[in-house]
């Protein structure tokens, strides 16, 4: 393991700086404002921050470096066509993989960023915002190397780490305002020009629209998609993805009536969701699989939406409409296009490059990993390997794949085309098959609507000022990933709902109000993060059978401000009722407007009710972790 050293260093220097203040409020700072001789003014604020998240648990399994089977013996039973006129011999054997090097970093992210937040106001009714953002990422962390591995996988994302690069085949900049290399990102997730005359309000460029603002959950916040290079999910649960949905190009117009009502709309430039890359510290795709991200193909793509809001009486009623592509896509087996031959199997290469295969020691070495992997990534072991033999058939045939009928020669199977991808002819037992697989995008409608009521109870009960919000949203062709990868995907109506209710309530008499809330979320067809829950309850030794009844969460939350606003207390739960949970306890110290310092912790437990397949957590529950964000305003 590295040392902290690093990030002792960083702690010590913010707190240096932090102690030469003195307690002031701790308000934040007003933006600077520069005028000019020709009435133009511009206001002027921003910040730098240090975020850091040291671990506590475990490596990522879904990386080289943490994948389980690491140093692991495992036996195998394949039945490779060794014999006499190519009779199939029963072989068992033992392989270890030893591929990642086993390595696990004391540090799980640490970033440096700085952001410029700019208004120009060009006139009483012309604006132009600007949001320059840049993030870097010094790699403090016991990286992956391939070169240790001896590994030839085909992709760039696949060699040395790269934080921050969204990589999309013939696209050479799919976010047109971003910038990236391994280690730095720069980007403009505002940039637009803004027309503001009484009720009407215009936006035109680059912008980020939040319809919701739950905490975890998403249900008519639709617009954008979310960028989890920074941190995936496990920021401060309070932001509710503020720093997270990915800008678009686009325009947007909202009109507030003189009744109260306010109409808003928009169309914008699809641009999907963004995850993690391989073998870094949150990449959710096993690094067993090389991804080939089709966006190019939907560049020029619009989606577009409305929304209606207003109030009938005392009770708050909104509706909404959008058709958009799925940001978060959708995924399937793809041919390889490598041609490398088995080792001993001479021509094998060409065959192996039109079906979604690679031989590469950074790939699958046994069908106990083969099946782990699958339950992990909600996918049904046995039907992804009868989807890869099904659609590639005219390849995979004469590979001499078929698809099994059931787990005892799925598992022959695996291990067979595993063992002679390690070198089984050449009496090397070793391993290695790579997966290829594309992400597409397919369109849906969204029709949504909510309500809202504030209750007036007796002054100080719990129900005085209790606000309830129920949203729901009705999805009649949603597309998902179908638990074998298949090419034809699956398409379902999907129901979303959540129900809110939040309230600032006075528990400790001599503290200020502590602010609370609680929510339930149902989903008909898909876990949190759009998974199908038709992969679900799958393990090393059973194919996915999937779960019924839908997912169900809970969430709450609570802020409890102390005197003068210096200090805070926070606490966010996040509770699966398949049996998992994140828990997210937190501290703010904020001593004046310019210096915040956040510390928080993450804890993850998958195995509450047995199977960590079956809950949304199973496979993330690595990622216990002291989170520390210092930041200086200005």
């Amino acid at each position: 393991m590295k040392s902290l050293k690093n990030v002792h260093l960083t702690a010590a220097v913010w707190a240096a700086l932090a102690l030469t203040t003195t307690a002031a409020a701790s308000e934040p700072l007003p933006p600077k404002e520069i005028e000019s001789g020709s009435g133009i003014t511009t206001q002027i604020s921003g910040f730098i921050r240090s975020e850091t998240a040291i671990s506590t648990g475990s490596a990522n399994g879904f990386n080289q470096s943490g994948n389980r089977f690491n140093g692991v013996p495992v036996g195998r039973t394949s039945a490779p066509p060794f014999g006499p006129g190519g009779t199939p011999l029963i072989v068992n054997d033992v392989v270890t993989r030893d591929v990642g090097q086993n390595e696990h970093s004391d540090l799980n992210m640490q970033q440096f960023r700085a952001q410029l937040d700019t208004t120009t106001h060009l006139s009483s009714d012309w604006s132009v915002i600007a949001k320059v953002r840049a993030i870097v990422d010094p790699g403090w962390y016991d990286e992956y190397s391939p070169g240790k591995a001896n590994s030839h996988a085909v992709g760039s994302l696949y060699q040395d780490p790269n934080y921050f690069k969204y990589q999309v085949e013939h696209e050479s900049r799919p976010n047109p305002l971003e910038w990236t290399g391994s280690n730095y990102m720069l980007d403009l997730p505002a940039l637009f020009l803004e027309y503001n005359h009484g009720p009407l309000d215009i936006r035109i460029g680059n912008q980020q629209i939040a319809w919701g603002q739950a905490i975890f959950f998403r249900v008519l916040d639709v617009p954008d998609g979310l960028d989890f290079r920074r941190h995936s999910i496990l920021d401060y649960a309070a932001e509710e993805f503020s720093d997270k949905r990915v800008p678009a190009l686009g325009i947007r117009a909202s009109y507030q009536f003189g009744n109260g009502w306010l109409l808003d709309g928009y169309v914008q430039k699809f641009q999907p969701s963004i995850y993690g890359n391989p073998n870094t510290s949150y990449n959710p795709i096993p690094s067993q699989f090389t991804v080939h991200d089709a966006y190019a193909q939907f560049d020029d793509k619009v989606d577009f939406g409305f929304r209606a809001k207003g109030d009938i009486g005392g009770l708050g009623v909104q509706g909404i409409y959008a058709h958009r592509y799925n940001p978060e896509g959708v995924y399937r087996w793809t041919a390889s296009g490598v041609n490398r031959d088995i080792p001993g199997v001479p021509g094998s290469g060409q065959l192996l490059a039109c079906t979604p295969f690679e031989v590469d020691p950074t790939g699958v070495w046994s069908a106990d990993e083969w099946f782990y992997y699958a339950a992990q990534s909600r996918l049904s072991g046995i039907g992804g390997l009868n989807a890869a033999v099904r659609d590639f058939n005219a390849c995979a045939a004469p590979l001499g794949a078929f698809q099994a009928p059931n787990m005892q020669l799925a598992q022959i199977e695996l291990n067979t085309f595993f063992g002679l991808a390690g070198g089984l002819a050449t009496g090397v037992s070793a391993g290695g098959l790579r997966g290829h697989l594309q992400r597409w995008y397919k369109a849906e409608d969204n029709i949504g609507g909510g309500l809202s009521y504030t209750f007036e109870g007796a002054p100080g009960s719990i129900t005085d000022q209790l606000i309830m919000n129920w949203e729901v949203l009705y999805t009649p062709n949603r597309w998902f990933t179908s638990p074998d990868l298949g090419e034809g995907f699956l398409k379902k109506k999907e129901w979303t709902s959540v129900l809110a209710l939040e309230k600032y309530q006075n528990v400790f008499g001599s503290l200020p109000a502590t602010y609370l809330v609680a929510q339930f979320m149902y989903k008909s067809q898909s876990d949190l993060f759009g998974r199908y829950l038709g992969g679900f309850g799958g393990s090393v030794d059973k194919s996915a059978p999937g779960v019924s009844g839908g997912f169900k969460a809970f969430a709450f939350a609570l802020q409890q401000p102390f005197p003068n606003l210096i200090w805070r207390a926070d606490l966010a739960i996040l509770y699966d009722l398949k049996g998992g949970t994140l828990i997210q306890p937190g501290i703010r110290w904020k001593p004046n407007g310019q210096f915040t310092a956040e510390l928080f912790y993450n804890y993850i437990n998958a195995n509450i009710g047995g199977n960590p397949n079956k809950n949304m957590f199973g496979g993330s529950d690595y990622a216990d972790e002291l989170g520390i964000r210092l930041g200086y305003q200005f």
